[in-house]
């Protein structure tokens, strides 16, 4: 039997009206934390770590918490980002999965980077370390493709701690980074939304940055705030930041630095640094 007309009408103008996942308009929100030694002895908070993550994304309390995408820096030893990921899956009720690089480093003291992924909302394209054949940087940062799979919308992270040393150390590093975002932004044919994320040991607004801020389109940082926190519970230096270009990345939303309730009690037992965060909105893949 045939629908009549008038149902077959009013089906069709259903359809239309709903929009297909690609048609709509869904934020990633990306959490960006340096752990402080994640893994050591006294530096194993995996389920406070996992509360923080999920529970307290946004500027304040009452912000809409959950995330997708956290990229970590200072992670220790390759048992940590299970560990998280297993909190992470019981504290949000999602499954999530994860990437992490080798130990790295030039001396005995090394560093992983990792990045962990909810799998209903992000699909990992590839994780990888960037060649450093000049062996200009202390811990080569990782370099992460996703894509936001409600929306479509690719990006390439850049997840890089910069070394600590003295100044000049940390100057030279900063002053190399441009050749190595345009690197990574030639690398693909088809992405062009690449962000920087991290600790980077030094204040947005230093000119260390120049070689970075001049390529072209500008490379903008969009946070620019007070990340570490001292013994006290004060926050102290703007080190954490998320850098990309306002012409490509026109998904950009928002940034800040994650809610924290008691700084004093954070900085005791879970990290010097907190945790930043960034939404990106999209509707379509934009390249």
């Amino acid at each position: 039997m045939g629908f009549p007309s008038f149902l077959l009408r009013v089906v069709v103008l259903v359809v239309l009206a709903v929009p297909t996942w690609a048609q709509a308009g869904s934020y990633l929100r990306v959490v960006s934390w340096n752990l402080r030694h994640e893994g050591w002895t006294a530096e194993q908070t995996y389920r406070e770590d996992a509360e923080q993550i999920w529970r307290q994304y946004g500027a304040n309390s009452n912000s809409n918490n959950g995330c997708d995408l956290v990229f970590l820096q200072e992670v220790m030893n390759t048992s940590v980002v299970p560990a998280i990921v297993a909190e992470l899956n019981a504290v949000s009720g999602v499954k999530w999965r994860y990437a992490q690089t080798p130990l790295i480093g030039r001396s005995s003291y090394k560093e992983i980077y990792a990045v962990l992924y909810r799998e209903d909302t992000v699909s990992l394209l590839s994780s990888s370390v960037y060649e450093d054949t000049g062996d200009t940087f202390e811990r080569e940062p990782q370099i992460i493709r996703v894509r936001h799979t409600p929306t479509g919308a690719d990006y390439t992270f850049i997840n890089w701690h910069t070394v600590w040393g003295n100044p000049s150390d940390r100057d030279a590093e900063v002053k190399q980074f441009g050749a190595v975002f345009k690197a990574v932004q030639d690398a693909s044919r088809t992405d062009q939304d690449v962000i920087l994320v991290g600790d980077h040991n030094m204040a947005c607004t230093t000119a260390s940055w120049a070689n970075l801020v001049a390529l072209s389109p500008t490379v903008a940082c969009k946070l620019n705030v007070a990340t570490t926190i001292n013994l006290s519970g004060g926050y102290v230096n703007a080190y954490d930041h998320f850098w990309m270009q306002p012409e490509y990345v026109t998904e950009f939303s928002s940034a800040g630095r994650d809610y924290i309730g008691n700084t004093r009690d954070f900085v005791t037992r879970l990290a010097d640094h907190a945790p930043i965060y960034l939404t990106l909105y999209s509707s379509s893949d934009t390249d």
